[in-house]
């Protein structure tokens, strides 16, 4: 809220029942607590909330702000999550902004799908849902959007980065050595630090003594 943020991004994907988003064990927070939140945001122009759950509400905006809104389903309607598989709603969403970036594939078998373009805008966004809703990848959801004082061919949602995102890290051993090992890893990869370091770079050097990661 300190922040000078012009556009803000509400993501959820869980549990949603009469006590509002479960957040926790025995823990929830309120709609009317996410909407008082987002309307005290006084440098927030427009809002895009991403809701993932079972009778999604609609996030309420003050009158001057523009909202972009896509729900996994109808607000009278259930969410589906599989077990050890998570949501495909949300599972969808991270494929259409990041597969290009990612060099991942399409979770349905042979499916050629990509967004063109230099933007994801609501149109493409809502095409490429709708493609994958008709082949059966959402098990039946019908996801839905709102739009407020949108232009809702031509709003862009996100840079289409259709390039692979790689953080690139140089193994330096220490003297007497002197070689220099780099090596990528794909963006997708990186969720902790500390793992990365254990079980993805160091396997790799595990021989060659200590090293530090610049």
């Amino acid at each position: 809220m300190g922040q000078n943020v012009h556009t803000l991004v509400f993501l959820y994907s869980g549990h949603h029942g009469k006590d509002g988003f479960k957040v926790g064990m025995n823990e929830y927070v309120s709609m009317q607590h996410i909407n008082r939140k987002i309307q005290e945001c006084t440098s927030v122009e427009k809002v895009i909330a991403f809701v993932d759950c079972c009778q999604p509400e609609i996030i309420k905006v003050k009158e001057e702000h523009r909202l972009i809104q896509f729900n996994a389903t109808a607000s009278t309607d259930t969410a589906e999550s599989l077990r050890n598989e998570g949501s495909p709603f949300t599972k969808l969403l991270v494929q259409a902004f990041t597969m290009k970036a990612s060099g991942g594939k399409c979770a349905l078998p042979h499916c050629k799908c990509r967004i063109d373009g230099l933007f994801i805008t609501i149109d493409s966004l809502s095409h490429y849902i709708e493609i994958h809703r008709q082949s059966g990848l959402l098990h039946g959801m019908e996801p839905e959007k709102s739009l407020i004082k949108i232009n809702w061919e031509n709003e862009c949602l996100a840079y289409n980065y259709s390039y692979k995102v790689e953080f690139r890290f140089d193994i330096v051993l220490p003297s007497p050595f002197t070689s220099n090992h780099p090596y990528k890893v794909l963006a997708t990869t990186v969720n902790d630090y500390d793992i990365l370091i254990q079980k993805i770079l160091f396997p790799r050097f595990a021989g060659r003594r200590r090293y530090t990661v610049y």
